[in-house]
């Protein structure tokens, strides 16, 4: 049984610093082990678009495998973070692949769409809905358990998003301007998102699953409730009593002081963060070619005009 839950990333080209680079907010970010914590909460949260439900529910596996969607974005996400053009450019296609084979109808009303409505995963509505959980999980998983960001730092972190976005799906034309027009257009979608049979079947098979083997109930029902926003939890019919919210209180601040205060970096970054600072490190020059010009000279080139 391996404990690896996606695969390394290659080093790559060197000093190609992908999408973002050294210095952005998206990798101080995406480098942190505890932010996909906030997967769970992500995927609860993109099933309630019905449409995305049914595409899950009958064009994955996730019956055989309840985790693989999660580990799919996982990896994409490392992947166009971390990733050098070219490994970004092939996350890119492998994901378009995928999306090109999952359409179909929707088997029966749910919510304000109707039976029969058609869905497609390569749809710009269901690409910013998908997109627009990922970022807000993202923003919300590392103010939990790490530190909280400002308004500032999460209109920053939109703005990086936007060349991934762009890659799976999300152009410009419907793509929310501001961090302000993504944020009511957020809160608009969760007003109006109630998961219907599909969503909450999926949603029962991936908080009962095993990763890697292992059980991870009943941890993966709190990062589930603890993330989505109060609503929906209670749309899902997820419990979410004081002991709830107790257990979340320790969990969280036990996290962020082992993880965030205490682990020590190859243990709180992923490896693929590593692998990209290596990339763009600049490269050693052998030991003649790094002294300095006048330490290459002849010594009596290097002697003060007095002293020859």
């Amino acid at each position: 049984m391996s404990l690896r839950l996606v695969p390394p990333l290659p080093s790559g080209t060197p000093g190609d610093p992908g999408l973002t680079g050294p210095g952005s907010l998206t990798w101080r970010v995406c480098r942190e082990r505890v932010v996909p914590l906030g997967g769970l909460s992500a995927l609860l949260l993109q099933l309630a678009h019905p449409l995305v439900a049914a595409g899950v529910a009958e064009h994955s596996s996730v019956q055989a495998d309840p985790t693989e969607r999660l580990m799919l974005t996982l990896e994409m996400l490392l992947v166009t973070a971390f990733g050098d053009v070219r490994q970004v450019g092939e996350m890119t296609r492998r994901i378009a692949n995928i999306h090109r084979a999952v359409h179909g109808s929707l088997p029966q009303d749910a919510g304000a769409w109707h039976r029969g409505t058609r869905y497609s995963a390569t749809s710009p509505e269901l690409c910013l809905w998908v997109y627009a959980t990922i970022i807000e999980t993202m923003l919300d998983s590392y103010s939990t358990f790490v530190r909280p960001l400002d308004l500032d730092e999460r209109a920053e972190l939109y703005r990086e998003s936007e060349r991934f976005g762009q890659l799976y799906g999300v152009g410009k034309d419907i793509r929310p301007a501001s961090y302000q027009d993504f944020q009511d257009y957020y809160a608009r979608m969760l007003s109006r998102l109630t998961p219907g049979d599909q969503a909450r079947s999926v949603a029962r098979m991936v908080l009962r699953a095993r990763l890697r083997g292992i059980p991870i109930r009943p941890a993966s029902y709190l990062l589930a409730g603890g993330l989505l926003p109060a609503p929906l939890r209670a749309r899902y019919g997820l419990r979410w009593s004081a002991a709830h919210r107790a257990a979340w209180w320790l969990f969280t601040r036990a996290v962020r002081v082992v993880m965030s205060r205490l682990a020590p970096g190859r243990l709180r970054f992923w490896g693929q963060y590593r692998v990209a600072v290596a990339r763009c490190r600049p490269a050693r020059l052998p030991d003649a070619a790094r002294l300095p010009d006048a330490a290459r000279l002849p010594d009596a080139a290097r002697l003060p005009d007095a002293a020859r």
